[in-house]
Formats: structure tokens, C-alpha cells, sequence
């Protein structure tokens, strides 16, 4: 199993604004062909302690481009690798990432700690076609 760190920007910001304001963590990250593979994580971006998850947003392009299209992921953290969306196989044919594929218990998520975001490949790409993903978490700060 391979395991990659794909962010390259810090916490989003020391000073979390208003509370309860309405805040966007996350950005576009390359996908390599060597993630699409069974059991391969990347870590997308972390969010701050005290973030409280209210939606998830973004883009997924396809990332097989076998006919008989295999890919699956799930996006949590360390802890609970499906916490926010449980298998999905958006990253088939790609599409939009929206607030109904989120897991209901993910909805109004405190997170404890800095948490790392991850993407668990839990199906790997029958052929696997790189692409870039926009992966977005909507909250707010306490």
C-alpha cells in the first residue's frame, strides 16, 4: 500500500474570522495514476480543530479509463476512513461531488484536532487515467 501527501498549503488561516461564518477548506489536488491502486490514500488538505462539517463540494473527473470501469474511494481522515462520503464511483465516469453524497452522521462533524482529509482508493482503476480533483469542505468555526 502506498500512501501519498498530495497538499502543499498550510492550515487554511490562524485566525478563523466570525464565529459561525461560513468557511471553504480544501482546493484543487493531481491525482497520479500510482494512487488509483486498492488501499492507496492521499492526503488532501487539513482542516483546524473546532471545524464543524456542514456540506462537501467539487468535482471529480474520471479517473479509469478501462470500459470496465473499477474505481471506488472514500473521503475521511485517519480515524474513520469513510467519515464524509462512503464508497463512491463518482471517479467512473466523474462528476460533481455535492452535500447528498455525504454521509448524514458527517453532517455538523466537530472535529477534535487538526485532522488531515484523505482520499482512500478502496477500489483501485482498472486503467488508471491521472487527473486533477476539486474537493471543497463547507463549515464553520465555534
Amino acid at each position: 500500500m502506498a500512501n501519498r501527501t498530495a497538499y502543499s498549503a498550510p492550515l487554511a488561516f490562524p485566525g478563523r474570522g466570525w464565529a459561525r461564518s461560513h468557511q471553504v477548506l480544501g482546493g484543487a489536488v493531481a491525482i497520479l495514476a500510482a494512487d488509483l491502486v486498492t488501499g492507496n490514500t492521499v492526503g488532501l488538505f487539513k482542516v483546524q480543530k473546532g471545524f464543524n462539517l456542514i456540506g462537501v463540494s467539487g468535482y471529480i473527473p474520471s479517473l479509469d479509463s478501462n470500459v470496465s470501469k473499477t474505481v471506488a474511494f472514500t473521503l475521511g481522515d485517519a480515524t474513520t476512513a469513510n467519515r464524509i462520503i462512503a464508497s463512491s464511483t463518482i471517479a467512473q465516469a466523474g462528476g460533481l461531488v455535492a452535500t447528498s453524497n455525504m454521509q448524514t452522521s458527517a453532517v455538523g462533524y466537530n472535529f477534535p484536532a487538526d485532522t488531515e482529509i484523505v482520499l482512500t482508493f478502496g477500489t483501485g482503476s482498472a486503467t488508471a487515467a491521472a487527473g486533477t480533483i476539486y474537493l471543497y469542505l463547507h463549515g464553520y468555526f465555534d
